[in-house]
């Protein structure tokens, strides 16, 4: 997957935890990136990876039992979005 297709992939996830008053649950996660945003075209490793990479990145933080954007995900959603 190129890295652009991959990036905004992301950008649509950061987006969609942002509504999300309470943060998102794994699964809830998992559900709209596959069939939401990847329109069924994920698999359950890539979406893990795209949890783990956000996670890993500071960009989303987990407050059990939900993941919520983080206040650096935050920012780098208002610098990366038109």
């Amino acid at each position: 997957m190129p890295q652009s297709e991959r990036a905004a992939i992301m950008k649509k996830i950061l987006k969609w935890i942002k509504t999300q008053e309470r943060g998102v649950t794994r699964t809830a996660f998992f559900h709209h990136v596959k069939w939401e945003i990847a329109e069924g075209g994920a698999t359950d490793p890539a979406i893990k990876k795209y949890l783990e990479d956000l996670h890993q990145a500071g960009l989303i933080e987990n407050k059990h039992p939900f993941w919520k954007i983080s206040s650096a995900g935050k920012e780098w959603l208002e610098r990366h979005s038109i």
